[in-house]
């Protein structure tokens, strides 16, 4: 086995029913300019062969990036399959880690600049990358803010064209888990993240938990990543009630771990405004699936509340 130094990387991507993605993801990081890195490419028990294509086409050569293959046999949720890939990373000596999104793709420069901003400065416990929409030099992500009171997050900068304004380094409240660096000393005093969210807050979840720990959070412009987002989840405009459900569901969680138990009244009164909220927008656009929709919202408060948790 090779000798892990204090240089290496560990690139941790999870697949799930995505071959095209994930082939571009893993095409893009060939051109990565810093070379000292390892794909842990781990599967959630893909149903459409996507990770034995993958496999076969890395036995045919078509990756110039060295790949570990590892099969959870069950899909996890977000947390739980990454976890599975970080920890055996961990097990080898890696001390970094880099959590990327598989409908992502790099830019050529995109890891160096973590990598330096993490070694400079022993007290950034987590760095993330400036986010274009895919294709664009529209901004996705250029740093995340939590309120702390609602459980609402929000990416700086979101759907403006980039500008000097975000070429800034900045302490945020969190960095999304499309495309999150951090140090192996995370892992030593927070843990992993917490699995049960299955999908959505998760990685907002351990931001916070790192912070409260006294690491900080770095936003690193000149580290970009190219996003192409989820239609998997019905797109920015018209998610999915599973997808919505998440997200009402697990903010509450995240409020009701990670902050005073007097912030959960706050909390529940703004899901639930945002439960109606999402009824008057079924009816204004008429989405599919009304009944589906307005009772998943109101079951995602409750589960929220009472702590039902993991896959919906």
């Amino acid at each position: 086995m090779k000798q892990i130094t204090d240089k290496d990387v560990a690139i941790i991507i999870l697949n799930w029913n995505a071959y095209d993605d994930t082939f571009e993801c893993l095409k893009s990081l060939e051109h990565l300019t810093y070379p000292y890195f390892h794909v842990f490419l781990v599967d959630n028990a893909s149903q459409d062969n996507s990770f034995d294509k993958l496999q076969e086409d890395y036995k045919e050569g078509k990756f110039n990036v060295p790949i570990t293959f590892i099969q959870t046999g069950a899909n996890l949720g977000f947390a739980g399959g990454n976890n599975v890939a970080i920890k055996e990373a961990y097990n080898q000596g890696y001390q970094y880690f880099w959590l990327l999104n598989n409908d992502t793709v790099v830019d050529p420069n995109a890891l160096t600049p973590l990598v330096d901003s993490i070694k400079k400065d022993p007290t950034i416990g987590i760095a993330g990358s400036k986010i274009y929409y895919y294709g664009t030099n529209k901004i996705w992500f250029a740093g995340g803010i939590v309120n702390k009171l609602t459980g609402n997050t929000k990416h700086i900068g979101m759907k403006d064209i980039d500008s000097e304004k975000y070429s800034s380094v900045l302490d945020v409240d969190y960095v999304t888990g499309c495309s999150l660096f951090f140090r192996k000393e995370i892992l030593d005093t927070v843990g992993y993240m917490v699995e049960d969210y299955f999908l959505y807050y998760e990685e907002t979840d351990w931001n916070l938990r790192a912070s409260q720990m006294g690491w900080k959070i770095k936003y690193i412009p000149t580290s970009v990543v190219y996003h192409k987002v989820s239609s998997s989840s019905g797109g920015e405009s018209n998610i999915s009630p599973a997808v919505n459900y998440y997200l009402i569901r697990n903010a509450i969680a995240m409020i009701k771990r990670t902050q005073p138990s007097y912030y959960i009244t706050i909390a529940v009164i703004y899901s639930l405004w945002n439960v109606f909220k999402n009824i008057l927008k079924i009816f204004l656009y008429r989405q599919d699936n009304k009944l589906v929709r307005i009772k998943l919202g109101f079951t995602a408060v409750f589960d929220g509340v009472f702590g039902k948790m993991g896959k919906l």
